[in-house]
């Protein structure tokens, strides 16, 4: 454990290089550059539900959702392509189709190298999913989509340098540099999660082949693993009685409750997360020097129980300079932070290729 101590909305026809797609309200223009608003549909694919929707700006409308069919990648096709139609059936045929997975994404071919959760492993999901839809779709990681919500949503003008961390089952990781989502060369960089923090740590409860590395001290899959250890070792805690109702297991959210309520081996647990989320966040600090460091995933809705202990221990450990600079925030998009990323994702793209306004540019929805 480490030691204790601290939206611009209107579409340009071909943004520069580090600038966000903006948009307009309602179909209003703007200024000579003003044209029409790309028409895009973004995606968020979940280890339990698929949700879509119309993104426009940072609102997602005619949002639908269903559930994910995991018996094999074909039939996860199947759902993707049914609640893009629904969405179209809507509001209209769009121009592209942003999806965000919880994998690894060579993001050139928009193929699914890596997926521990949800079958798509070896997919090609930009094609396959395009050929299916007879429109352009651009795959990305879903802690990239969600970053790139958070980098838009910021008061006044978008942040251009934005470090993302997801806590949930796992830890996810996005980072947005010069407006744009940093991928490395091919497009499976930027995996936050995976960064080792201890060498003799335990080991990752995901795909990682590493130890101690971010998933394996912050995220709810590790919180679970050491509030079973705590129940097993002290059977008579209010976390051994837990335990005793679900298996000897003792799961997040009843950690979180017995926190909230004072638990002092939950209180403890929390902090422990936060101090080791502190390190983490130091050290991206030093790496990318964001405007912002933005907090999401499941467990961010109990921020107030391990982010003033990850604060500390950040500031302890940054250097002195960035420390002073360094701005850290629960997110703001909630639930919806993933489709209206893999929206922004599509339009980003759309714009960086150049203008799709023309009509004969568009394909027909098949």
């Amino acid at each position: 454990m480490p030691a204790a101590c601290p939206r611009r909305p209107f579409y340009q026809k071909r943004p520069r290089p580090g600038s966000f797609p903006s948009w307009s309200r309602g179909g209003e223009t703007s200024g000579a550059e003003a044209t029409a608003d790309p028409a895009v549909i973004g995606v968020d694919v979940g280890g339990t539900k698929i949700a879509a929707a119309r993104v426009i700006g940072p609102e997602a409308r005619a949002l639908t959702q269903h559930p994910t069919d995991l018996t094999g990648p074909s039939a996860l096709l199947d759902g993707l392509e049914a609640a893009v139609r629904e969405v179209i059936e809507s509001s209209g045929a769009p121009d592209a189709v942003g999806v965000g997975v919880p994998s690894q994404v060579d993001f050139a071919s928009g193929t699914v190298v890596s997926s521990v959760n949800i079958p798509l492993e070896g997919v090609a999901l930009a094609h396959d999913l395009g050929e299916r839809l007879g429109v352009q779709v651009f795959v990305d990681n879903d802690a990239n989509c969600a970053a790139l919500t958070e980098a838009s949503s910021v008061e006044g003008d978008p942040a251009q340098h934005l470090v993302m961390l997801t806590l949930g089952t796992g830890v996810g990781g996005g980072v947005v540099i010069r407006g744009q989502t940093f991928r490395g060369a091919t497009g499976l960089g930027a995996e936050l999660g995976h960064v080792t923090l201890n060498a003799d740590g335990p080991e990752c409860p995901g795909a990682c082949p590493g130890r101690g590395c971010v998933e394996a001290y912050c995220s709810g899959t590790a919180l679970e693993r050491d509030a079973t250890a705590v129940a097993r070792e002290r059977p008579e805690s209010r976390l051994g009685q837990v335990a005793v109702d679900h298996d000897g297991r003792v799961r997040g959210r009843d950690v979180v409750a017995a926190a909230q309520e004072g638990d002092e081996d939950a209180v403890a647990l929390m902090n422990t997360l936060g101090r080791w989320l502190g390190v983490a966040i130091a050290s991206f600090q030093n790496v990318f020097e964001p405007e912002h460091v933005v907090i999401g995933g499941g467990l961010s809705s109990a921020a107030d129980l391990f982010l003033p202990a990850a604060e500390e221990e950040a500031a302890s450990r940054a250097l002195p300079a960035l420390a002073e600079r360094m701005q850290i925030s629960v997110a703001r998009a909630g639930a919806e932070a993933g489709v209206i990323g893999a929206g922004l994702l599509a339009a980003q793209e759309l714009a960086l290729s150049g203008d799709t306004s023309d009509p004969r540019l568009r394909q027909e929805v098949r």
